[in-house]
């Protein structure tokens, strides 16, 4: 039975490697065969074409000839109009014959001479109608009485009569080749179908087979499943532990870090206040010095002015020193507050409730109303939709993208950001889009992580803002992500779900 069962799964996807190649293969020899057809059909049209054309020739010049002689025989100018049509429309079926032909040099080499002839038929059309105008009605009569028209016109009807028949055998060449090639389509068509339908009578015949087997195997499967969502929901749990203990240990190590840092920084002060004394005891000391030695002589008076300026040397190094371990105290001081921060957020329990967006994003907006107008910048509020999530986080996300857009703008052009969102399934889309510096692409993972910064530091910060707003985004369930370039602005794209549960973090 399970050799069977192997043997069965083992046949499926020959079958559909079989059926798909055999597809693959009908659906290749049909376009070959359709751009055949194509191409043969194309060939007759052309063909069918030069015939009707070099007819419509021949009728032209006939058509003139007729012209002619009714002129000759009545000296009736009304017979001239079809002569004057004619001319122009013959010497354009030349030009057209003759273009058509050039990429056929058999036909080409056999209507070269065509031109010549039927200019040269309108020639003497011409000159015998000019002789009767000019009342030399016996001249005209001689000339054509001469034969020379009618030799030029059986040149022509020659040479048309030849291409038309050159141009029939191809003509009947390319039919026959147009009907073998929809003979073979025909046959490929049929043959593939018949092979598809014995391939998919196999593939019926084997899914209802697998399909009863499926059905004795789902009871297994279900207390499968149900023993898989336990231990998900164990491992689940697990993590959230472990998540909530790294926090803790956050708070913890950042909140004891302050007290060696308010020492630090306590004598650092002490130290300040003994360098004054010290170096106010030391200007004393150097100024009785000097009395002492104003009678000594040039030498010993050289000395001492080394001495002072040695002093005074010691009183600036240490003066920097002091600066240097007070301004890393300070950046200490902003890091360890940052990550307190980030701690006592990652511990706050969400509380979700129904948020008008647009309500919310404008009194963001009238927050930093006077820091725009400082700025120049201008900031639109599009559509947003609503939904139910944590109010404070989803302020703090918002505000923290607007602070970032008006730090990093460009003083070559104002300033504009536009926030708009919209419903993506259960999902809420928002973007805030800025023209601001723009953001290097190598660098839009960087921007997130805790600490770090894109781009020239010449603007106050920790590097926490979008580390912050990416961990409370995805705490809300969603997502966010960022198209940006240098120079032409950045756009954050905040993706949350429209209803948030509480228990389980995930779409309700």
């Amino acid at each position: 039975m399970v050799d069977a069962k192997r043997s069965l799964l083992r046949l499926q996807p020959i079958l559909l490697a079989v059926g798909f190649a055999l597809l693959i293969g009908i659906s290749v020899a049909t376009a070959l065969l359709v751009d055949r057809a194509s191409t043969d059909s194309k060939l007759l049209a052309d063909t069918l074409a030069m015939q009707d054309k070099l007819s419509d020739l021949l009728l032209s010049v006939r058509r003139a000839e007729s012209s002619q002689r009714g002129y000759l025989f009545t000296s009736n100018t009304a017979y001239l109009d079809d002569f004057r049509e004619a001319h122009p429309e013959a010497k354009k079926l030349v030009e057209e014959v003759q273009a058509m032909a050039k990429g056929r040099p058999g036909l080409a080499t056999m209507l070269k001479p065509l031109d010549e002839l039927v200019e040269a038929k309108f020639s003497e059309m011409a000159d015998t109608i000019l002789l009767n105008q000019n009342g030399n009605r016996e001249a005209a009569r001689a000339e054509v009485l001469g034969g020379k028209g009618r030799e030029l016109m059986a040149s022509i009807r020659d040479l048309v009569t030849k291409a038309v028949r050159s141009e029939g055998r191809l003509a009947a060449e390319h039919s026959a080749q147009t009907h073998r090639t929809d003979q073979w389509l025909l046959i490929v068509a049929l043959t593939g179908a018949g092979l598809i339908f014995v391939i998919g009578g196999i593939s019926i015949l084997l899914v209802q087979r697998n399909t009863r087997q499926a059905e004795a195997a789902r009871a297994e499967l279900a207390g499968t499943n149900a023993n898989l969502e336990r231990i998900v929901a164990y491992r689940t749990e697990d993590l959230t532990e472990a998540n909530e203990e790294i926090q803790r240990f956050a708070y913890i190590v950042s909140h004891d870090l302050r007290s060696p840092l308010v020492n630090v920084m306590g004598f650092t002060s002490e130290l300040e206040a003994l360098r004054k004394d010290i170096f106010d005891e030391v200007e004393k000391l150097s100024a009785e010095l000097a009395k002492l030695k104003a009678q000594s002589d040039a030498a010993e008076g050289s000395e001492g002015a080394a001495e002072e300026v040695a002093i005074a040397q010691l009183g600036t190094d240490f003066d920097e020193a002091i600066g240097f371990i007070k301004s890393s105290i300070a950046n200490m001081d902003r890091l360890i507050n940052a990550v307190l921060k980030l701690s006592r957020e990652g511990r706050r329990e969400f509380t979700p409730e129904a948020i008008e967006m647009d309500a919310l994003l404008r009194s963001i907006v009238e927050s930093v109303a006077h820091r725009a107008a400082e700025q120049g910048a201008s900031i639109r509020v599009g559509e947003a939709p609503g939904l139910q999530s944590d109010r404070l986080a989803v302020q703090q996300v918002f505000s923290n993208l607007l602070d970032n857009a008006l730090k990093y703008g460009r003083a070559d052009e104002p300033l504009h950001v536009d926030i708009e969102g919209r419903v993506s399934g259960l999902n809420v889309v928002y973007d805030v889009k800025d023209n601001g510096r723009g953001i290097d692409p190598r660098d839009h993972q960087r921007v997130f992580e805790l600490f770090r910064r894109s781009g020239q530091q010449d603007r106050p910060g920790e590097g926490i803002g979008l580390a912050f707003v990416r961990a409370t985004v995805r705490r809300l369930g969603g997502n966010m992500s960022l198209a940006s370039e240098l120079g032409k602005g950045s756009t954050f794209t905040v993706t949350l779900p429209q209803r948030w549960s509480a228990d389980r973090r995930r779409f309700a």
